[in-house]
């Protein structure tokens, strides 16, 4: 089993490179030339480590948001209803840019 040591050091290695590298700031290629690495190779074990990660990691899942339709509803009386329970309510053709913003900054 020595090579299994080995193997796991050498996972644990790479795996505080791509943390430091993640919290550096700089591009892959800039933080491996500063550290003396190979980028092939920080690459290879990115990727590899990264799918370790997500085979252990639930999957991610997504869901359908029900839309409730109301026909006839007279302008600056429409309304988003988010996931969370809050609601937008007023919208009208005046002020679609103002709630645009508001709902990227909610997303």
């Amino acid at each position: 089993m020595p090579g299994n040591t080995n193997a796991l050091s050498l996972s644990d290695h790479w795996r505080q490179h791509i943390e430091d590298w993640s919290r550096s700031g700089l591009g892959q290629q800039a933080y491996c030339r500063e550290q003396g690495l190979k980028y092939h190779q920080f690459h290879y074990w990115r990727k590899k480590l990264s799918r370790t990660s997500n085979q252990e990691s639930p999957p991610r899942t997504t869901a359908l948001v029900p839309v409730r339709y109301q026909p006839q509803s007279p302008v600056g009386d429409l309304s988003v209803h988010l996931p969370n329970g809050m609601s937008v309510r007023g919208i009208a053709s005046d002020n679609l840019a103002l709630v645009a913003r508001l709902l990227e900054t909610l997303r």
